[in-house]
């Protein structure tokens, strides 16, 4: 591959490499099968890279959205070359091409943690070059955009949550998958409902739909929640983790019990502040309702005001039942490890998992009166 009497061959990572071709000409070439870094900003622009490109190893870290991203930002051409697995750097100015081959990803393990082997600074042989941008040529199909690299990490991330499922099937832990109920209730104000004539109803119209209470409302309720559950998982069970998606905990056997003590301090915590909540202010949202109701209706030019009157007055009887009710609370369910699956797979945590073992509500006091 060389003609140099230079090239030396040392324990080492790239980084010696990317110092002495910083100080050279020319096109810089990076041919890396995994990349979690990139070179300084100012080598990346005009700059081109083949490397490889798996949903599964963006998963497991072997390579970054992060580094990819940056180089394609920075002004570099990434194609995608299957099965890669040389690793060289080098400078080409003109017909000469000088730099490094050897054991080193353009990661940070290849170069402050692996033991790996680096050979140059040598002049690479014409044949070499050839072979090189053969390769390149056949990888321009492949050539990575900003778009695919989005989707190819969407599909990194639900393959990242298969993976933890896999760890903590082997390390004897429950999922307990939580469901929270936050003042959600709706009327649905209809054509029926306002006195329009069937004949004269819009074919297809879709009911308004207005919220009992709005989503500015349901705030302090949805800020107790969330710190209270980031206060569970630190301190009482230290070892809970947080799985992305939806509101699941993977929590060891071993504080299984714990972590639902601590939801039921949390959600009796919840219930007793949105009560109080409620009492302070269930008139004024009440009124809200009410307003918001009758903007709602006045899209039925042709309805029956002494109707719509005795909807209204409905709908503040439904209010009020409805904030008796206190639909606020906590549901939970456990799920129990069911075989280690022998891939990852893009799916839900629950393919690993049996059925629900526990699906209920947590029970509380008497309701609380508005």
């Amino acid at each position: 591959m060389s003609n140099g009497s230079t090239a030396q061959t040392r324990w080492q990572g790239w980084e010696p490499a990317m110092d002495f071709l910083r100080k050279r000409d020319g096109t810089l070439w990076i041919v890396s099968p995994f990349i979690t870094t990139t070179p300084p900003e100012r080598m990346i622009h005009g700059s081109r890279v083949l490397t490889t490109l798996d949903p599964a190893k963006l998963a497991s870290g072997a390579s970054t959205f992060q580094a990819l991203a940056a180089l394609l930002e920075g002004g570099a051409e990434v194609r995608i070359l299957p099965k890669l697995h040389a690793k060289v750097y080098l400078r080409m100015h003109g017909s000469e091409a000088v730099g490094f081959s050897g054991s080193a990803n353009l990661t940070l393990s290849g170069e402050r943690h692996n033991h790996e082997v680096m050979t140059g600074p040598e002049t690479f042989s014409i044949g070499f070059m050839r072979d090189l941008t053969h390769h390149w040529a056949a990888a321009a199909k492949h050539r990575l955009t900003m778009s695919r690299l989005i989707q190819e990490q969407e599909k990194a991330e639900r393959l990242s949550e298969n993976l933890a499922a896999q760890k903590l099937i082997e390390s004897g832990v429950v999922v307990i998958l939580i469901d929270t109920q936050m003042l959600r209730g709706s009327f649905e104000l209809t054509e029926s409902k306002v006195g329009i004539p069937i004949h004269e109803r819009t074919k297809g119209f879709r009911p308004a739909r207005v919220d009992f209470v709005q989503a500015k409302n349901r705030k302090q309720g949805i800020d107790l929640l969330q710190a209270g559950l980031k206060r569970l998982q630190s301190s009482r069970t230290g070892q809970a983790i947080k799985l992305k998606g939806s509101l699941s905990f993977a929590v060891p056997v071993a504080e299984h019990d714990n972590f639902q003590d601590g939801l039921q301090e949390l959600n009796s915590e919840l219930r007793t502040t949105m009560g109080e909540l409620v009492k302070e202010h269930a008139e004024a949202w009440q009124a809200d309702f009410i307003t918001r109701l009758q903007q709602a209706a006045q899209r039925y030019v042709r309805a029956d005001p002494d109707r719509v009157q005795a909807v209204l007055e409905g709908a503040a009887s439904s209010f009020d039942k409805y904030i008796k009710k206190l639909d606020v609370g906590l549901s939970y369910g456990t799920y129990l490890p069911l075989q280690t699956p022998s891939r990852p797979l893009a799916h839900d945590f629950r393919t690993y998992f049996q059925g629900v073992r526990e699906n209920q509500p947590l029970n509380w006091e008497d309701d609380v009166e508005a």
